[in-house]
C-alpha cells in the first residue's frame, strides 16, 4: 500500500499543477469581454479618419493576426520546457499464456504425457519525475521565454509596418483626390478655351488651328481625368486590402494632407529608435535566447536527479503476480560526449552570429533613421519651393489668359501657360504627399509616433486648395 500511495502522490502532483493552469485559462476566458466585430460591407457607408483605418487594420489585417498566433506558439514553448519537471506516467496491461507438456518415458509399453497451461494478467502503472537537472531545464525555459519576447517585438514591428502602409495608402488617396480636382478644373478651363476659340474663329479673329488646339487640349485633359479616377480606385483597393477588408470601398476619408512642421532633431530621433524600435529589441531577445541555448547545451554534460516508482498487481492461473518499486537516483539520458561537444560548438557559433546580427540591426536602424530624417527635411524644403513655383505659374497663367481673351496672345502661348500651371499644381500636391510619406516613414523607422508641432510649413490661400 505504501508503494500505491507514492505513485498516487506523484500523479496528484502533476495533475494538480496542470489543473491549476487549466482553471486559470478558464477564468481568463470567462472574464474576457466578447468583442463585437463590425462587418464592413458596401451597404454600410463610413467616414474614416487615419486613426480609424489604423484601428481597423490592427483588428483585421491577416499579417498581424498571424504574428499574434506566432506569439502564442512561442509562449507555449515556455510551458513545454518547464514540463520536464512534470511527472511522466505510463500504464499497461500484460496478458500472457504459456504451456508445458511433461511425458512419462519409464514404461516402454505405455507412454503418458501431461500438459500444463498457465494464464497471467498483469496490469501495471509507473511514474517518474525529474527533481533537478543542474539548470538544463531552466536554461531551455529562459531561451523559450526570450524567443517569446522576441516574437512579441516582431508583432510590434509588423504592426508598425502595417501602420506605415496604411498611412501611405491613405495619403495616396488624398493625393489622388487632389489630382482629380486639378484635372476637373483643367477640363472646365479647356472647355472654356474651346468655346472662346470657336467664338474668335467665327468672328475671324483667330485661325481654326486655335480651335483644333483647344479641342485637343480638352480631349487630353479628359483622358488625364479618367486616368486620375482610375488611380483613385486602385488606391482605395490598396487601403481596403491593407485594412483587411479588401472588398469594402463605400467610405470617405475625413483627413487632409498635413502641412504641420515637426519638432525633433536627428540625434533625438536616433536615440528614440535605439530605445524603443521593436526590431532592435527583437534582435536583443534573440541574442539572449542564443545565449541561453549555449548554456543549455553546455549543461547536457550534467546528469539528472529524479525519483521513480512502479506498481503491478495481476492474477495467474496458479499464483498471484505482484510487483512494486520506488527509488531515486542520478542518470544520464543517452549521453553522447562527442555529439554533445559538437552541439555546444554549434550553439556557440549561433550565439556569436546573433551578436553580429544585433550589431547589423543597430547599424541599419541608425542609417534608416538618419536617411528618413534627411528625406523629411528635403521634402519640407520642396514644399516651400513648389509653392513659389505655383504662385509664379498662376500669375503667368492669368497674364496669358488675359492676353488671349483680349485677342493679343496666341494659342501656343496660352497652351504653355496652361501646361505650366497644371504641372505646378500637381508638383505642389506631390511635394505635400512626399512630405507626409516621409514623415510616416520616419515614424516607422523610430518605432513610435511623432507629434506634429503647431507651426505650419506654409500658409495656403483658397486658390491653393
Amino acid at each position: 500500500m505504501k508503494f500505491k500511495k507514492i505513485i498516487t502522490l506523484i500523479c496528484i502532483l502533476g495533475l494538480t499543477m496542470s489543473s491549476a493552469y487549466a482553471i486559470q485559462d478558464k477564468k481568463a476566458s470567462k472574464n474576457k469581454t466578447p468583442e463585437v466585430k463590425t462587418e464592413y460591407t458596401n451597404e454600410l457607408h463610413s467616414v474614416f479618419s487615419l486613426k480609424d483605418c489604423v484601428n481597423i487594420a490592427i483588428e483585421n489585417n491577416p499579417k498581424i493576426r498571424a504574428s499574434v498566433y506566432n506569439e502564442l506558439a512561442y509562449k507555449s514553448k515556455i510551458g513545454q520546457a518547464w514540463a520536464n519537471y512534470f511527472p511522466k506516467i505510463s500504464a499497461g496491461v500484460d496478458i500472457s499464456r504459456s504451456g508445458n507438456t511433461y511425458s512419462n518415458t519409464n514404461n516402454a509399453f505405455y507412454k503418458n504425457s501431461t500438459t500444463y497451461n498457465t494464464m497471467s494478467y498483469l496490469p501495471s502503472i509507473s511514474a517518474d519525475m525529474l527533481l533537478f537537472d543542474f539548470g538544463k531545464t531552466k536554461a531551455s525555459a529562459d531561451r523559450a521565454k526570450n524567443l517569446y519576447q522576441a516574437s512579441q517585438e516582431d508583432t510590434k514591428e509588423n504592426i508598425n509596418t502595417v501602420i506605415n502602409n496604411i498611412k501611405s495608402a491613405y495619403f495616396n488617396i488624398l493625393f489622388a483626390q487632389a489630382q482629380i480636382k486639378v484635372y476637373e478644373d483643367t477640363v472646365k478651363d479647356y472647355q472654356l478655351r474651346l468655346d472662346q476659340a470657336w467664338s474668335f474663329y467665327k468672328l475671324g479673329k483667330k485661325a481654326k488651328v486655335d480651335v483644333v488646339t483647344a479641342d485637343y487640349n480638352l480631349g487630353k485633359a479628359k483622358l488625364n481625368l479618367v486616368k486620375a479616377k482610375n488611380i483613385l480606385k486602385v488606391a482605395r483597393v490598396s487601403l481596403s486590402t491593407i485594412m483587411g477588408v479588401p472588398e469594402y470601398t463605400n467610405y470617405e476619408l475625413s483627413d487632409e494632407l498635413a502641412l504641420n512642421s515637426f519638432d525633433i532633431t536627428p540625434d533625438k530621433a536616433i536615440e528614440m529608435a535605439m530605445d524603443v524600435r521593436p526590431e532592435l529589441i527583437s534582435a536583443q531577445k534573440s541574442a539572449q535566447a542564443a545565449k541561453m541555448n549555449l548554456r543549455a547545451s553546455r549543461r547536457q554534460f550534467a546528469p539528472d536527479l529524479g525519483i521513480y516508482g512502479s506498481y503491478g498487481n495481476g492474477i495467474g492461473s496458479e499464483y498471484d503476480l505482484r510487483s512494486a518499486k520506488v527509488g531515486a537516483g542520478l542518470s544520464y539520458t543517452s549521453l553522447n560526449i562527442l555529439k554533445t561537444a559538437k552541439l555546444v560548438s554549434q550553439a556557440k557559433a549561433e550565439y556569436e552570429k546573433s551578436l553580429a546580427e544585433l550589431d547589423n540591426t543597430k547599424n541599419s536602424i541608425y542609417y534608416n533613421v538618419k536617411k528618413a530624417y534627411l528625406d523629411l527635411e528635403t521634402n519640407k524644403e520642396s514644399i516651400i519651393i513648389a509653392k513659389l513655383a505655383l504662385d509664379q505659374a498662376r500669375e503667368q497663367y492669368r497674364q496669358v489668359t488675359g492676353r488671349y481673351e483680349a485677342g493679343v496672345g496666341d494659342a501656343i502661348e496660352l497652351k504653355d501657360g496652361e501646361n505650366t500651371y497644371l504641372n505646378a499644381r500637381l508638383d505642389f500636391y506631390n511635394a505635400i504627399l512626399n512630405y507626409n510619406l516621409s514623415f510616416a516613414n520616419l515614424e516607422k523607422e523610430i518605432g513610435v509616433p511623432i507629434q506634429f508641432s503647431d507651426d505650419f510649413i506654409i500658409k495656403l490661400s483658397p486658390e491653393d486648395i
